[in-house]
């Protein structure tokens, strides 16, 4: 999702080229910006320098090495392609041609804007920010495989992080957010993630009326489907988080661990909570202090607070200022 924006400057830039998008298994049935093919990579069939070395034949004269890490650039190096553009970092500078210095310190500056630098520093991200542009029956043709009936009117809730627990709101805080959400906007609320989350879900849920638990019905495409049709999605900084960001649909992101300047949400009608505390961001799977303050210490009214302005289409009345393409950062007084 992040790198959509980058892929639609690289198509205006050279209209005439073919341009082939890598992306991790699972995620070649979206309609990522493109000119060429997706061609998808699964880690756990393949290693990075053997699926490089399977994309010589393909001819390519420039490859961009998006993701920051080893893997990726050996990738490139073994792709034999000439020009392998990418930042600098992790040893990675004799494979990448040329390994370009970052123009600030790492997660300083927006992930979207780091991807926009590998093309021109001039690009402005306000310009090319995550986007993703569903075709007018791409939606319904997904939602027709899933054997229960969307909700005409709902709210989407993802209360998963694949990272680790340190990037996830405590469960018993999105039992209490749910049955606000139910009880104060007047519409079910939908729980999402996957396969492994459903007893997250059930926790989430509790044998409640009106939440329902749908973690482990979707597949990513499908994902994607439901979250177009949601009224709001609250998250985790996660997976969901960006695709929410990406469609521009209402949402209201909580951060911990991470740092919203670096990977929260380029979406006008996002908001973020995130208490800012000293130790944060830590960019932990696990805390390392062992409280988890940063999560724990958000409580489930200020997140419904920030969840109803966002449905009400007035999120000026939660005492946020988002501008155009950017999320508002809603944090407790007296920290930053």
């Amino acid at each position: 999702m992040m790198a959509t924006g980058v892929l639609r400057a690289i198509l205006e830039r050279w209209p005439s080229a073919s341009v082939d998008v890598i992306v991790r298994a699972g995620h070649e049935a979206l309609p990522l910006p493109k000119r060429g093919r997706i061609i998808p990579f699964d880690r756990g069939t393949i290693s990075a320098g053997g699926f490089g070395a399977s994309l010589r034949a393909a001819g390519y004269d420039r490859f961009y090495v998006l993701p920051p890490s080893f893997s990726s650039a050996w990738m490139a190096w073994r792709s034999g392609v000439p020009e392998r553009v990418g930042h600098g970092g992790h040893l990675r500078g004799p494979l990448l041609r040329p390994a370009l210095a970052p123009r600030a310190p790492a997660r300083s500056v927006h992930l979207a804007r780091e991807f926009l630098d590998l093309i021109d520093p001039a690009l402005e991200i306000d310009c090319y920010p995550p986007r993703l542009d569903l075709p007018g029956d791409w939606a319904a043709g997904h939602l027709a495989g899933i054997c229960r009936e969307l909700p005409e009117r709902f709210v989407a809730i993802a209360p998963g992080a694949v990272y680790g627990p340190a990037k996830a709101w405590p469960a018993e805080r999105y039992r209490e957010l749910a049955r606000g959400l139910r009880d104060r906007a007047g519409v079910p609320v939908v729980v999402l993630g996957t396969r492994e989350e459903h007893a997250l879900g059930e926790q989430v849920r509790a044998g409640e009326g009106g939440i329902l638990n749908w973690c482990g019905t979707t597949d990513l495409p499908a994902l994607v489907a439901v979250l177009s049709r949601a009224a709001l999605l609250v998250s985790n900084d996660s997976g969901s988080m960006h695709v929410m960001a990406a469609l521009g649909r209402p949402q209201v992101a909580i951060f911990g661990s991470t740092s919203p300047v670096w990977t929260g949400p380029l979406n006008a009608r996002a908001s973020v909570v995130s208490l800012g505390l000293p130790c944060a961001p830590c960019f932990a799977r696990t805390c390392r202090l062992g409280h988890t303050d940063c999560l724990r210490g958000v409580t489930a009214g200020r997140v419904l607070e920030q969840a109803l302005a966002r449905l009400s289409g007035n999120p000026s009345a939660s005492g946020l200022n988002a501008s155009p393409g950017r999320a508002g950062v809603h944090t407790a007084p007296g920290q930053r």
